[in-house]
């Protein structure tokens, strides 16, 4: 009776919990601030970029691990990851600091035409890993948009 009670109840909270993720609201991406070079090196280079976000949900969770590839004007620039753990409060901005490798040959290759143009467009493509109450879930990290090729200069200038 006992193990009913239990599976009943489970059952109860799972399909309870899976009715309020449909109401779930992804981030806001909101700007790219303090790109800065960490390590310049021979075939990669190493930059760190402030990017910011606002979660217009009314929950919290922590920002545990994220990473995935970066294109600039469709041509691959680089890898991502998440430099350390971010703790996001309901209804409020919050900052990922990350950490691009980039690819020097392909940096080279489309560096002259980066510098033609005041704006490109940036895609990222990659997965996040979320944690609310000791539990975890993979979500998928898609963004495109229009950025000013002036935050990027440290970094295509090196």
């Amino acid at each position: 009776m006992k193990k009913i009670i239990f599976t009943l109840g489970s059952a109860v909270l799972l399909l309870s919990a899976c009715n309020t993720t449909s109401k779930v609201q992804e981030p806001e991406f909101r700007d790219v601030r303090d790109v800065r070079l960490v390590k310049v090196g021979v075939l990669n280079t190493t930059a760190g970029v402030d990017l910011i976000y606002y979660n217009p949900n009314n929950f919290g969770v922590e920002l545990t691990d994220a990473r995935g590839d970066v294109y600039v004007d469709g041509q691959y620039l680089g890898k991502f990851n998440l430099n350390n753990k971010v703790s996001i409060k309901r209804k409020a901005e919050f900052v990922i600091p990350a950490v691009v490798s980039v690819d020097n040959l392909g940096l080279v290759k489309n560096q002259r035409d980066i510098y033609k143009k005041k704006e490109v467009t940036v895609r990222v493509d990659g997965f996040a890993r979320l944690k609310k109450a000791g539990f975890s879930k993979e979500v998928p990290v898609k963004y495109e948009g229009v950025q000013s090729v002036d935050k990027f200069r440290s970094i295509v200038s090196h």
